[in-house]
């Protein structure tokens, strides 16, 4: 069943989405830097010029301003105003950056005018990307025309898949690192159950949104091929992009992810969603509930989210963040295309991940929180804002 076109002022709806969109990376912004909101105003830190530098913090604070410019020059480009657009933002983003560098000179974290500074650049450089992206587009849209009708949650699953494979997305220039990474093949254990079936799930779904993001622009010719290229890419990734080592399991869950693909595209498309929901589903609980090993006693609930996240290193994060989503989006995805409920079913998903977080309270080395709830909702969001459904 094809999804039904929604009613209404999509130019006021856009309006709003994008509002809200901005909203929300705002409030992550001032969440990130200001978690773990520990305060103590009595002693406060000593704000510095220049902290010292670790390629984790560098990119850490380019991220963080990343997302909003790119988001904004990408609506200015649409209205027409990229300039204009710049020079009211940035000033913004800056103010922004500072006061919460100020504020952390009363919070556990290292106050410096250096963060602020790639903060800046994060911001601009997602403007330029933002630009870049607003115009590739534009060419584009003028030479096929089909373009206007491009699935965006789709591209968005894309952007999921390849983000929880190959954050982040920096090729080694060090030889003897591609070298360790072919050692992984062998240096690895093969039999790694669960790693290899979350890398194939993650490939069904990833190649599952391709493939529709492809036939909604009337491509149908280019399905395989497109399909067979960016599996390769992937595979040819866990090799070039750093901090990889992806091991035999990895590269064998990949390639059987694409194998078992092909024999889900063949099927008539209520049968396929309902398939590609269930492996999203699985995949899902074999991420949340693993180990299968109960403790007698539960664990505490955290019920500020992103607390394990935040405390950990980003390129966990980005890749667990990044799964997660690709999976409740696949999820709420293929039921509503399939005619099902869009609300009812992202309140079961964000139900089904506060249960499974629930259960970490009794799993070892798991830490109970609320984000996946939240990553549920808003990928259920995002589905709304951007598909036609």
């Amino acid at each position: 069943m094809e999804p039904k076109v929604k009613a209404g002022h999509p130019a006021g709806a856009s309006r709003r989405n994008h509002r809200i969109a901005v909203g929300l990376l705002l409030s992550l912004i001032v969440y990130g830097s200001l978690y773990p909101f520990a305060w103590n105003f009595a002693q406060p830190q000593d704000f510095i010029f220049w902290a010292r530098l670790g390629l984790v913090d560098v990119v850490e604070n380019v991220i963080l301003f990343l997302p909003l410019g790119w988001l904004l020059a990408l609506h200015y480009h649409g209205q027409g105003g990229q300039r204009a657009g710049f020079v009211a933002w940035f000033p913004i983003a800056l103010i922004v950056a500072g006061i919460l560098q100020w504020l952390q000179k009363f919070l556990p974290r290292t106050p410096a005018l250096s963060d602020i500074v790639f903060n800046m650049l994060g911001f601009t450089a997602g403007w330029l990307a933002g630009m870049i992206s607003g115009s590739s587009l534009n060419r584009l849209s003028r030479r096929y025309v089909n373009l206007h009708a491009a699935d965006r949650f789709a591209l968005v699953m894309v952007v999921l898949w390849v983000a929880a494979e190959l954050f982040p997305f920096i090729p080694t220039l060090d030889r003897s690192s591609v070298v360790d990474n072919v050692k992984s093949l062998w240096q690895q254990d093969l039999w790694q159950p669960r790693r290899m079936l979350l890398h194939m799930a993650a490939t069904v779904i990833g190649l599952e949104a391709l493939a529709h993001l492809i036939r909604s622009v009337a491509e149908e010719h280019l399905v395989r091929l497109l399909a067979g290229i960016a599996t390769l890419a992937i595979l040819g990734g866990k090799f070039v992009i750093i901090n990889q080592a992806p091991g035999l399991a990895v590269i064998l869950g990949i390639a059987a992810g694409a194998a078992v693909w092909q024999g889900i595209d063949r099927m008539e498309e209520r049968p396929r969603l309902w398939t590609i929901l269930a492996i999203a589903s699985a995949a899902y609980l074999l991420h949340a509930i693993w180990p299968l090993q109960w403790n007698d006693r539960p664990g505490a609930m955290h019920w500020l989210p992103f607390a394990s996240s935040l405390s950990g290193s980003i390129e966990s994060v980005v890749n667990t963040v990044a799964f997660e989503c690709l999976c409740f989006g696949a999820i709420i995805w293929s039921a509503a295309r399939n005619g099902g409920s869009l609300g009812g079913m992202t309140v079961t998903v964000a139900i089904l991940a506060f249960a499974c977080e629930f259960a970490q309270r009794y799993l070892p080395g798991r830490t109970a929180e609320i984000t996946s709830v939240l990553l549920a909702l808003g990928m259920g969001w995002l589905i709304a804002a951007l598909s036609p459904i």
